[in-house]
């Protein structure tokens, strides 16, 4: 089943949710709670929010680890059906999904844009000001406004200026690449891309400082990740969503096999869809690192956007996560690395996962 990735959910019991991919099972749609209210199950390492009249946390994968696993354990008791266990990976994969039955809004990223630009703009508060100026400026490139949302915060009303960001969908993924070609060439003055300072901080933040070299981490993300920034001082961030007749592969088309992780080394052949979630590498020349396994792996899937616009054809990466055996329904089996299951944050695995070019 499609249904866009950024799209934001609240259910019948209070949660918050944030649509986690671009296909998901017949059930319901995959999701990542995005603010859980603090009635059934509560942790200090979580930050607060206070929404909709309630006390929540908002879950961080990155929290302290074992205050993050308690969580994780109390959030499977008291919303049990909130869990999904998919019959296509292997019983570990942890999944959370919103039922049909269970949903009480889905907030749509294309309506809100649609009805945030038919305002007048003396109706318009500082921070729905800039949004809209930065939705005409991005406009300039020729993508229409049908092809854009606007998501989190600003689409549910819960932003705070001057702090929230600005979070933008681009629906397609050649349109999403279409608007970084624009963002790298054009000047505006109320532009800015975020800096080596600002950069680093995430570097740190995210750990990923046991993983790349500085340097290198900051050349590519300077000079390619144009889908961060600032205009007029405000955060802005922006995502691409797949058309359903481009997704690269359909939920329930494959089995996965999970092998144990490993580390692979090989060249890009296709980096086009590297912007989505899950995101991914088709690879050539590949080779297993360290590992006795004979297997070709042919791709590098992710479910953090962190390795999005990563790598480009014609370079080689490594990458590190649960390499899983892919029995298509129609084809060949082959092989692929994953990295950013929800439970790989669990365990040690979340610092020895990565992609990097090399």
């Amino acid at each position: 089943m499609h249904f866009y990735e950024s799209s934001m959910i609240t259910t019948k019991d209070g949660l918050h949710c944030q649509v986690y991919g671009n296909q998901h099972p017949e059930q319901g749609i995959l999701v990542k709670p995005k603010y859980i209210p603090t009635d059934k199950i509560e942790c200090d390492s979580l930050q607060y929010r206070f929404i909709s009249g309630q006390k929540m946390n908002r879950l961080n994968l990155w929290a302290e680890k074992n205050s993050l696993v308690q969580y994780i354990d109390k959030f499977k008791k008291a919303y049990p059906n909130h869990i999904f266990q998919s019959e296509f990976h292997n019983n570990e994969r942890l999944f959370f999904l919103a039922k049909n039955k269970d949903i009480e809004r889905i907030y749509f990223p294309r309506t809100g844009i649609a009805e945030l630009m038919s305002m007048p703009e003396n109706a318009l508060d500082n921070h729905l000001a800039t949004v809209y100026k930065f939705v005409n400026f991005l406009l300039e490139s020729g993508i229409r406004l049908k092809d854009l949302g606007i998501t989190y915060s600003t689409l549910m009303g819960q932003y705070v200026y001057n702090m929230s960001d600005i979070n933008v969908v681009v629906y397609g993924k050649k349109n999403f690449w279409k608007l970084m070609k624009y963002l790298e060439k054009t000047r505006h003055k109320s532009l800015r891309w975020k800096n080596e300072k600002e950069w680093l901080e995430f570097y740190k933040k995210r750990n990923r400082f046991n993983i790349f070299d500085e340097k290198k981490f900051l050349k590519h993300m300077l000079e390619r990740k144009k889908s961060e920034g600032y205009f007029d001082n405000l955060l802005f961030v922006i995502f691409a969503a797949e058309k359903k007749e481009e997704v690269w592969f359909k939920w329930g088309e494959e089995k996965y096999s999970s092998c144990g992780l490993a580390t692979v080394e090989g060249t890009v052949k296709d980096h086009h869809s590297s912007v989505v979630r899950p995101g991914c590498y088709t690879l050539t020349d590949s080779k297993l690192i360290d590992s006795d396994k004979d297997c070709n792996v042919e791709k590098v899937v992710f479910y953090s956007r962190d390795y999005s616009q990563l790598a480009y054809a014609g370079e080689k990466i490594r990458a590190c996560g649960i390499l899983e055996k892919v029995k298509p329904k129609n084809g060949n089996p082959y092989h692929r690395i994953v990295t950013g299951y929800f439970d790989s944050y669990l365990t040690d695995q979340r610092e020895k996962e990565f992609i990097k070019v090399i």
